[in-house]
């Protein structure tokens, strides 16, 4: 974790930014969670360790580190404004309907679509972000099974 807060702090002063401890709390929360983070629950993570911390700067400092590019914003579906660290280019989600899971699909998936993008629209500094909403198998299984029964 150290290598990617040491990271955070380069980009951070590339941008003419300082890595507050407020943005490295914040940080390492993110860093540290398993899956994406609403706003409520980074601020429940960042005032274990510190708190007197307040929704306005939580807020603030995410704005701030999506800008830089350190953390990714994600709206789903009926779960609001969700966060997660900025790990690659490519970011890919399968949402089901039933159950709300959410799964990561393997960056690789798209192939070199953002690559191509490039080369063929002259577009750069691509970004792609994919939500795809459908049934995981076992809600899947179970609404086939209540269908043909019924």
């Amino acid at each position: 974790m150290l290598n990617y807060l040491e990271s955070s702090n380069e980009l951070l002063q590339k941008r003419g930014y300082r890595l507050t401890p407020q943005r490295y709390m914040i940080l390492q929360v993110l860093q540290e969670a398993v899956g994406h983070l609403s706003i409520d629950q980074i601020l429940e993570g960042v005032r274990k360790s510190y708190p007197h911390m307040n929704l306005s700067t939580i807020y603030r400092t995410l704005e701030l580190l999506r800008e830089v590019g350190l953390v990714r914003e994600i709206h789903l579906p009926g779960e609001g404004v969700q966060f997660e660290i900025f790990a690659d280019h490519a970011h890919q989600h399968l949402l089901c309907h039933g159950c709300r899971a959410l799964i990561h699909l393997d960056a690789d998936l798209l192939g070199n679509l953002p690559k191509q993008i490039e080369l063929q629209y002259h577009f750069y500094g691509v970004t792609l972000d994919l939500l795809v909403a459908g049934y995981c198998e076992k809600c899947w299984s179970t609404m086939n099974a209540f269908n043909t029964s019924g």
